[in-house]
């Protein structure tokens, strides 16, 4: 381990690994399916150097945590940030989702509600994935008929061709901390499975913390009224629309998400 890098055990006994850089208000940050902690390399200095301690979280089964055969549900991955959170002793915290981190951050609100979370970030995530009458807003392309077909990979659901090319710094990034593409998503389709199936809007209205959610004009998972709905249906949230960047703008725009995550966190975090 290095310096900065760090674990604890779960109650169900999974170790977890996690970044911790910097002192000050606590900024938790929870990447999505097939990533890990390292992928937040763009927002640490930044986020360091803005007087915040910076919080990166190796989900299970992802990164240097543990793969355990239990625990596949997004619910489970909620209740890893509640355990972390009081691993830390930490209240006010802000925490910070992107695409599956946001399902696991509102698994963590159900669970656990608000108290300790002062701010949330949202970055490209419907709360519901499968569209259907009640919902069009979900994954493209992607119904109850055709989950299962969506989860094991045998069609090209979304449009990965609104995704602008990846510039040179993500590749960058990719290749020294790992691409999403190295994940062995067959390891754990019981995950995906209850992460595409799971309906979590019942929780958006309740998260009663300040709000700030984030997509990119070229999303090519999620149409904009989705992010619309969800930074609409929050009871105090603002949204950004990031006009050259896809499902992560984090990597694409770094600079100038950046700056909006740091505006965001000034307005709430004292």
């Amino acid at each position: 381990m290095t310096g900065h890098e760090k674990s604890f055990r779960t109650t169900d006994g999974v170790r977890l690994v996690y970044d911790d850089h910097g002192s000050g208000p606590a900024v938790l940050l929870v990447h999505g399916f097939t990533c890990r902690a390292a992928h937040w390399a763009f927002q640490r200095e930044a986020l360091v150097a803005a007087g915040y301690r910076m919080l990166a979280l190796d989900l299970r089964f992802h990164g240097r945590s543990d793969s355990p055969s239990s625990g596949q549900r997004v619910s489970r991955l909620g209740k890893d940030i509640g355990e972390w959170i009081e691993h830390l002793e930490l209240d006010d915290v802000a925490l910070v989702g992107h695409s599956l981190g946001v399902s696991v951050c509102l698994a963590y609100f159900d669970l656990f509600g608000t108290d300790r979370v002062r701010a949330f970030a949202a970055i490209d995530q419907s709360p519901k994935l499968v569209n259907d009458e009640t919902w069009a807003w979900g994954v493209r392309s992607v119904e109850w008929t055709n989950v299962w077909d969506a989860v094991n990979g045998r069609f090209q659901w979304g449009n990965p061709a609104l995704e602008p090319p990846m510039p040179p710094h993500v590749g960058k990034i990719l290749a020294e901390a790992g691409s999403p593409a190295d994940f062995p998503v067959g390891a754990v389709l019981q995950l995906l499975a209850d992460h595409f199936t799971a309906d979590w809007r019942d929780v958006v209205p309740t998260v009663n913390s300040p709000a700030w959610v984030a997509t990119g004009r070229y999303s090519p998972s999620f149409p904009l009224e989705g992010m619309e709905w969800f930074a609409g249906t929050l009871p105090d949230s603002s949204l950004n629309v990031f006009e050259n960047s896809g499902h992560c703008p984090h990597w694409n725009e770094p600079e100038e998400f950046n700056r909006e995550l740091l505006a965001f966190l000034r307005r709430t975090l004292r």
